[in-house]
């Protein structure tokens, strides 16, 4: 089947997310040039830039080892989406390289490689051999969404915005009332 090409609708507003995707394995995180904050209140993870207003991962280590263990059970991780990074002759350009979407996953993978998360009762990242390693981890499929670079600082914040709609923000007793006594 082929591809149709994309219509302006007079109803909805135009597509949100052009750019490019890249098929990478999950070893690609770690492997691609660091990019460095340009901004004091920009942070970092893994060699990704967060955008100021990126919120701490809220996954706890139990949600993080049922992502890990998904990629070792070949069950699909979905993709990250990233600025891409641009480069002016006096350094990298504001907004770089940003990390929109995609920090709970690669916290987990991080995370999971510092053996600070533990797997299917207690394996650790170091617990398995080189082998099983590489072939059931690392070179698993994790995608990226590359978009294309823009100055345009509220389109941004728009995307991760949309690409974020599902985070909620979990207080323990937010919904005391709907556990079983």
């Amino acid at each position: 089947m082929a591809d149709v090409p994309h219509q302006q609708s007079p109803l909805l507003p135009d597509r949100l997310l052009h750019g490019t995707p890249h098929h990478h394995p999950i070893e690609h995180i770690f492997g691609i040039a660091p990019q460095l904050p340009c901004l004091e209140s920009e942070k970092t993870l893994v060699h990704f830039v967060l955008p100021p207003w990126s919120k701490e991962t809220d996954w706890d280590k139990d949600r993080q080892a049922r992502f890990i263990e998904n990629i070792f059970l070949g069950v699909p991780i979905g993709y990250y989406v990233i600025h891409a990074p641009q480069w002016r002759t006096s350094g990298v350009k504001p907004m770089s390289g940003w990390l929109l979407d995609g920090t709970n996953r690669i916290t987990a993978i991080r995370d999971f490689v510092a053996n600070k998360v533990s797997i299917f009762n207690g394996v650790f990242h170091d617990d398995l051999d080189e082998l099983t390693r590489e072939r059931r981890f690392y070179h698993q499929p994790f995608p990226c969404f590359e978009l294309p670079y823009t100055n345009d600082l509220q389109q941004l914040r728009s995307i991760y915005e949309h690409l974020n709609y599902g985070k909620m923000e979990h207080h323990p007793r937010a919904h005391s009332h709907l556990l079983v006594k």
